[in-house]
């Protein structure tokens, strides 16, 4: 009888199963290095990098190769369409805005990928950025090491990025960390200590526990700059503290931020002849830069993490979990949860983990310091089976609250 309850409420809900909404990712190629071993685009026609990729993406499908495109980083590209979402290049030539007219501004995109700048933002540009992230945008900041300037206008990708975070009407270091002046090769496990709880680290594509770098620059925290900074791995030997870092997380406003390096870790190999590359995007670190990469830009794009949806809304007046909608669901599905005024103290440690049915955790989509109000976190669920899970709300500090329910995944 059990069973057929089951069978019954898969039949009736299946109308209501729907996906998540597709998150739009923009590629710079107005400052990526054109010269040398680098053309980090996801597509190029006759050396020209176009707005839109060719073939069309709607044409990309789950067995579509990473040579379907041709760029430096075609598979990462390629890679977000087959999850559902859509990409865009910023051609050369043409200038970051935000709050603008320009059909490519910022506020028209949720994630800003910008692989291996090697020439400034103006200062235009440069408020533009910060403003975008301090709006709720997502930045995804990849270095190379010093002096990797391979056009000699005096400026390699390290520079432009610490000009960006130090020279604006925001502030000094306002994401909190800076890129180093150095060139390392590392391969490191020093993966943070509590990954299983960091969605980059944790993420919808899978753990990752590697990161090999081929010449690259280190990363160094201020979190009494920016206490959001959060360090992700480290050089091998390195203590997990502010120096030595190779990948970092931070937020800024209702925007985040992720930062790597080094830009090999991305490369997949498929570059434009004569060009140096390393097929790093699988065929290094056990597949870790590509599960590293995707999570990065998923959480970027709030797919996973916690989004406040109280502006302009009381704040609650007691802890809730609510079912999450729709349910069961396929592959995407939103959990809303309230955080009651009397919490006001300060922030409070907020949880939110997905179990399988042998309790095993399989996701941690929320794991922060969060204040009062409203949340919405949305779970994508693509590299999980059709089946039942559990998801528990836990916070802690000056209240303590815990709930678990139950939803399910069907494909």
């Amino acid at each position: 009888m059990k069973k057929f309850f089951v069978l019954l409420a898969l039949v009736l809900c299946s109308a209501v199963l729907s996906n998540a909404t597709p998150k739009k990712f923009l590629f710079d190629a107005a400052h990526y290095q054109t010269a040398g071993n680098a053309d980090w685009v996801i597509d190029e026609d006759n050396h020209i990098a176009a707005r839109y990729p060719t073939p069309l993406q709607n044409t990309i499908t789950s067995s579509t190769v990473e040579t379907y495109w041709t760029g430096g980083i075609s598979s990462w590209g390629i890679a977000l369409v087959k999850l559902g979402h859509t990409v865009e290049t910023l051609p050369a030539g043409t200038t970051i805005t935000y709050g603008t007219n320009n059909p490519q501004d910022l506020q028209n995109y949720d994630v800003f990928i910008v692989d291996e700048p090697n020439s400034p933002f103006t200062t235009a540009e440069k408020n533009a950025i910060i403003n975008y992230v301090q709006h709720g945008g997502g930045l995804f900041m990849i270095s190379d090491h010093v002096n990797a300037d391979r056009n000699n206008d005096g400026w390699d990708a390290l520079r432009v990025w610490n000009d960006l975070m130090r020279n604006n009407s925001y502030g000094n270091l306002v994401f909190g960390f800076k890129i180093d002046s150095v060139n390392v090769s590392p391969s490191s496990t020093n993966v943070l200590s509590a990954w299983s709880s960091n969605p980059i680290l944790n993420g919808p594509q899978g753990a990752v526990s590697q990161l090999n770098f081929n010449a690259g620059a280190t990363i160094t925290m201020y979190p009494a700059i920016n206490s959001n900074v959060k360090g992700l791995i480290w050089k091998t030997g390195v203590s997990q503290g502010n120096t030595g870092l190779l990948c970092v997380s931070s937020t800024y406003g209702t925007g985040r931020v992720f930062a790597i390096g080094d830009s090999s870790p991305a490369d997949d190999g498929t570059g434009s002849s004569g060009h140096t590359l390393y097929s790093s995007w699988l065929a290094e670190a056990n597949g870790n830069h590509a599960k590293l990469h995707l999570n990065a830009s998923l959480w970027l794009a709030k797919v996973t993490g916690v989004t406040a949806i109280n502006e302009g809304i009381t704040i609650p007046e007691k802890f809730s979990l609510a079912q999450n909608f729709p349910n069961p669901f396929n592959p995407s599905t939103k959990i809303k949860f309230d955080l009651p005024q009397e919490i006001n103290s300060g922030a409070s440690n907020v949880n939110l983990v997905i179990y399988d049915v042998t309790g095993r955790e399989v996701s941690t989509l929320v794991n922060e310091q969060l204040t009062p109000g409203s949340y919405s976190v949305e779970f994508t669920a693509n590299a999980l089976q059709s089946s039942v899970y559990f998801y528990k709300l836990q916070v802690t500090r000056y209240k303590s609250y815990s709930e678990v329910k139950k939803m399910m995944l069907v494909k």
